[in-house]
């Protein structure tokens, strides 16, 4: 006879006794073990005790899970990683991926220490998480591209990421057919970074405090009647500051242009009045421009953005809180995807 543990329930633990038939071969005289389902043939535990160990663990720390499961670390870690693979796609999600007509994916590194970054990808039209690498260098996305069957990446028509030049070439040699679209986000944010050391360089050579970075990160309709008088004050004093909110503002009113050949129009004069500019931050964002002429103006082709991988970044956030942080950089990508996708996906995954 052999127990196994089962199940838990109210912080108590529920095991099963089993006892294996024995039978023996005739021809070859070999003597073998019967198979139960769900209780392998070496282990302590059942199947479905891994499964709740795994569902429990996807809302909560190690510790927590540990404590109630009463059991160690490893051998948590050991099931995350027999059923969790961030290299290799889920089939579940593979076959609703090769049923759309077009994918547009969203790729956008999050910060798990410092400067170490893990790459989320991202389907942003149906808002659903696809994948966490756990690095943003190329070996490691060229590692997942290649499981991605052919008519999978010939499907995708769209890819919207940040001001890299990382993976730009590989996404175009696995995604022949896709649209490379810089996330407008990223754009306007590195307008605002030009336009705010543009004020503390003034500030710098003037020795006067200018105490309006809030307002001018704002939007010109989210401002109030207060904050427009206050603007216009140092506006009137110092008139490069105009000059360079208008510029944010002329960014963000291109992305509201509808038709492509009209927001062609409008980058292009952009873009030849910040190139002529006196200030140097406002020809360097013109510079940024030149570069990413192509992607910028692929958003009026194929509107898409970041926006969804951004909200998952929030959720990842505070899994990492939950589970009180992490040293292991394996661990932590894998325990976003057993906490980000349902598990009935993670169970149906393939063997590793």
């Amino acid at each position: 006879w052999q127990i196994k543990k089962h199940s838990n329930f109210q912080e108590k633990q529920i095991y099963i006794e089993i006892k294996r038939k024995r039978f023996k071969c005739l021809s070859c005289s070999r003597t073998f073990s019967q198979d139960l389902p769900g209780i392998p043939k070496y282990a302590r535990k059942t199947i479905n005790f891994e499964t709740q160990s795994l569902n429990y663990l996807s809302k909560n720390s190690f510790k927590e899970v540990g404590l109630v499961n009463k059991t160690c670390y490893p051998s948590l870690k050991n099931q995350l990683y027999k059923y969790v693979n961030p290299y290799k796609l889920l089939d579940k999600k593979i076959k609703e991926l090769l049923k759309q007509d077009k994918i547009f994916l969203g790729i956008d590194g999050q910060s798990f220490r410092g400067q170490d970054m893990v790459l989320t990808i991202t389907e942003v039209f149906r808002k659903e998480i696809i994948t966490v690498l756990p690095s943003e260098l190329q070996k490691d996305l060229e590692k997942f591209l290649k499981q991605l069957p052919k008519l999978l990446r010939l499907k995708v028509a769209g890819i919207a990421m940040d001001m890299t030049n990382k993976h730009i070439k590989l996404l175009k040699k696995y995604f022949p057919n896709a649209l490379i679209v810089i996330d407008h986000y990223h754009l306007v944010q590195h307008a605002i970074r030009l336009m705010q050391k543009t004020r503390t360089n003034i500030q710098r050579t003037s020795g006067i405090t200018i105490p309006i970075k809030k307002e001018m990160d704002k939007n010109c309709t989210d401002l109030t009647d207060k904050e427009e008088q206050k603007l216009l004050k140092y506006f009137i004093q110092y008139p490069k500051l105009r000059e360079v909110y208008l510029v944010k503002e002329r960014i963000r009113s291109l992305y509201k242009t509808s038709k492509y050949e009209k927001a062609i129009y409008k980058f292009k004069i952009l873009k030849n009045d910040l190139l002529n500019c006196e200030n140097l931050y406002m020809q360097e964002l013109g510079n940024t421009l030149v570069n990413w002429e192509k992607e910028i103006l692929n958003y009026f082709l194929c509107r898409i953005t970041n926006a969804f991988t951004e909200g998952i970044h929030t959720k990842c956030k505070l899994i990492k809180r939950k589970s009180f942080g992490f040293r292991n950089v394996e661990t932590y990508v894998r325990k976003l995807i057993l906490g980000l996708f349902p598990l009935i996906f993670v169970l149906s995954s393939h063997t590793y």
